[in-house]
């Protein structure tokens, strides 16, 4: 009976994950979820009670298993180009399998006010996160005092990054529309090698600070 509750909750967490990504929080109901599941709606509400509870709890494991695949180099102990390269390269092919998160985010975190508590809640809590930004902020310090790179916080280089590899993905369609390119694969896989190339020429030491 275990294995079969496992398996449900397991379902249910799979196919709201889902929806919400592909659909947004509004749009997507209990009922919907259920359906995709292909389980009763009670048992949504038996395991996670509400719908907030439910996408508080999506938001935290898809946050967690991408922590832990960024953090592989911060355990290793590797310096902050091949870190940088690393968590360029992980949010490139992760957001290259499921192309719809940056609108989810754009959707949820911005444009929805009352889903910003739920998000910033499960950000709030999540232990391995802290950790990661220790880990990271610790790897910039470093090579900042080795002269390795020009002073700069890292929170606003790790908001570089994001904002680079993410603008990448949102100017798709732009680029595939206005600018008539095709070949989506090759453009970003270009995009990935110039957000690298333009974090790690903007961060080295001699270059100048950003204005």
């Amino acid at each position: 009976m275990k294995n079969k509750a496992n398996n449900t909750e397991a379902q249910i967490l799979a196919a709201a994950d889902h929806l919400f990504t592909h659909k947004g929080f509004n749009a997507t109901s209990t009922t919907d979820i259920a359906r995709e599941a292909q389980c009763n709606q009670a048992l949504v509400h038996y395991y996670f009670r509400t719908k907030e509870n439910l996408f508080q709890t999506v938001f935290t494991r898809r946050l967690e298993s991408i922590i832990q695949r960024l953090q592989e180099p911060l355990v290793k102990g590797d310096d902050i180009f091949t870190t940088l390269r690393h968590i360029v390269d992980t949010y490139f092919d992760i957001i290259g399998k499921d192309p719809q998160i940056p609108f989810f985010l754009l959707n949820e975190l911005i444009l929805n006010p009352e889903r910003q508590h739920l998000i910033q809640q499960a950000i709030t809590d999540s232990l391995i996160l802290k950790d990661f930004f220790r880990q990271y902020s610790e790897t910039v310090d470093r090579a900042i005092a080795c002269g390795q790179i020009r002073p700069i916080d890292p929170k606003e280089l790790y908001l570089d990054l994001i904002s680079l590899v993410v603008f990448s993905f949102l100017a798709l369609p732009l680029a595939q529309n206005v600018l008539q390119i095709d070949q989506s694969e090759a453009f970003l896989s270009q995009r990935r090698e110039q957000v690298f190339d333009l974090l790690e020429g903007g961060i080295k030491k001699g270059a100048p600070p950003a204005q």
